[in-house]
């Protein structure tokens, strides 16, 4: 049985409507003019979506991790690119909360507010997963870091206001020379390039250069050469909530596809009556509950302070393939029809390999995954 309380389900309503309503009806044609509005992210911050893991004395409504998913799941529903701000805006919630007092009723009321948006700047050409072999430094002096640093992949990188920059203070070191930095993107000697990517085209994933840019010492996240840590404290719940958007996209692609079986007819009745279609509905029915399940078992350990690294990364494994071919068999049973971009499924499908790879590709959580199962053996 889900952990899901009736507050919980009146909020999944709510957020559900939200999607349908707002988010739904333009998701194409942002993806066709490749800009995702900032007064749409507002209307977000409105709904209370931007600050569920802020704090309310900064202006959010700190919730549990169950409710983020949700939040996650129904906005995926509506359109999988405005879930990537919601889950930058958690995760910015937990980085910033290790900053000074000053710097956190700065940044994080306007987080929640959507007036500033957050990207992670973390990967870099050589290092993706091996965030150890960094080449970005951050030099002390005095009052301020000198960061150089050439990042990649930055989800929201040509949008957003400010990054968690991730660079090493202590270059001969690897993890544990690693420290993190919030640093406003208005800086002098910033320079960011978008990326053309396959998917995800509304929302801005670019590269991020930093030369010579000079970055307070208030602006260090938590303490320094502990950057890694940082990262990992919320990484396991942001896959787990990516996940649950690009499963929130498969569960509508597959409702549209069974109320599209059911009335499309030919030889006389209808498709969803041949077991080519219906075993496939079925199929994917089945395989994308038990994904979603797993994603909320890993959140109601959360939850509850428990271990969750190895659910987690079984989550982001199992849960991102299983969205992407529930998506791709979709398609499919619509034919030609579903081909084209009149649908909203290419869109999708297109999307949902990018959440196949953000945050740790499959052969990576399944590294995870081992690890969890051998520890100790």
């Amino acid at each position: 049985m889900l952990p899901f309380t009736e507050t919980h389900n009146m909020f999944r309503r709510e957020v559900r409507r939200f999607g349908k309503e707002v988010l739904a009806p333009g998701a194409k044609e942002r993806a066709k003019q490749k800009q995702f509005p900032r007064e749409l992210v507002k209307e977000m911050a409105t709904l209370g979506l931007l600050g569920l893991n802020i704090p309310e004395k900064y202006g959010g409504q700190r919730s549990d991790a169950i409710t983020i998913g949700i939040a996650m799941e129904e906005v995926g529903r509506a359109d999988s690119d405005a879930a990537l701000f919601m889950v930058l805006s958690a995760m910015a919630g937990s980085f910033l909360a290790k900053t000074p007092e000053k710097v956190r009723q700065e940044w994080l009321p306007q987080i929640a507010s959507g007036d500033k948006v957050v990207c992670l700047a973390a990967t870099e050409p050589e290092a993706g997963s091996d965030i150890g072999a960094l080449k970005a430094t951050a030099v002390k002096q005095g009052d301020y870091y000198t960061i150089n640093a050439d990042k990649n992949s930055a989800t929201l990188g040509t949008l957003a206001d400010a990054a968690i920059v991730f660079a090493k203070t202590d270059p001969k070191a690897k993890i544990r020379g690693i420290s993190c930095f919030l640093v406003p993107l208005e800086l002098p000697g910033i320079t960011r390039s978008l990326i053309p990517d396959l998917g995800w085209e509304s929302i801005g994933r670019g590269d991020v250069s930093l030369a010579n840019v000079r970055v307070p010492k208030s602006h260090l996240i938590g303490e320094e050469g502990k950057g890694f840590y940082v990262l990992m404290e919320y990484f396991d719940t942001s896959r787990v909530l990516l996940t649950l958007a690009v499963l929130g996209s498969a569960r509508a692609s597959l409702e549209e596809t069974i109320t599209y079986a059911s009335s499309r007819s030919a030889f006389g009745q209808p498709i969803s009556s041949f077991q080519g279609v219906s075993f496939k509905l079925a199929e994917q029915a089945t395989l994308l509950e038990a994904a979603r399940l797993l994603c909320y078992q890993a959140l109601s350990l959360i939850d509850q302070g428990l271990p969750h690294t190895k659910e987690a990364a079984m989550s982001k494994w199992f849960g991102t393939k299983t969205a992407i071919n529930a998506i791709l068999e979709t398609l499919l049973i619509h034919g030609h029809y579903g081909y084209s971009e009149e649908l909203p499924l290419a869109l999708r499908l297109r999307n949902a390999i990018g959440f196949d790879l953000a945050y740790g590709t499959g052969d990576i959580m399944k590294i995870i995954i081992s690890r969890e199962l051998t520890k100790g053996s």
